[in-house]
């Protein structure tokens, strides 16, 4: 369930929402506290408030709806990250190129194997098989 239907099911209220958006932007608890919630310098309203994003977090609705926020970041932003890959393979840093390669390797790795079960095999012109000689 992305983030379009959390909003039309009414699933999270509009605050909850926010603090979504606020964590993801990297704000602690205590800062979204204080800006949801308008408590100022009183301890115990922010103490409260905490509480209650503390509670939210372990919300299988806000979860949701947090992944969605990060899933559609990243959606709009995979192709400037890839763009700024290939621009850093091309560098005559080798260090910059060779962190670019792997960085691509990484990935396409992830993207190729399903599972941790498959194994991909390298064969090399040239070089022997290894393992047992075929019986003749």
């Amino acid at each position: 369930m992305g983030n379009y239907a959390v909003r039309r099911k009414g699933l999270l209220t509009a605050w909850q929402m926010e603090a979504a958006h606020m964590m993801f932007r990297g704000l602690t608890d205590e800062e979204i506290a204080r800006e949801i919630f308008r408590t100022g310098d009183d301890k115990r309203k922010i103490s409260n408030g905490k509480s209650r994003i503390s509670h939210l977090r372990k919300s299988e609705a806000f979860i949701e709806y947090y992944r969605s926020i990060v899933t559609e970041w990243s959606v709009h932003n995979v192709g400037r990250a890839l763009m700024k890959i290939s621009q850093q393979i091309d560098d005559p840093n080798p260090w910059m190129a060779n962190k670019a390669a792997n960085d691509i390797l990484t990935q396409s790795k992830r993207l190729m194997l399903k599972d941790d079960e498959n194994t991909v095999t390298v064969k090399i012109e040239g070089m022997p098989e290894i393992g047992e000689p075929e019986a003749t």
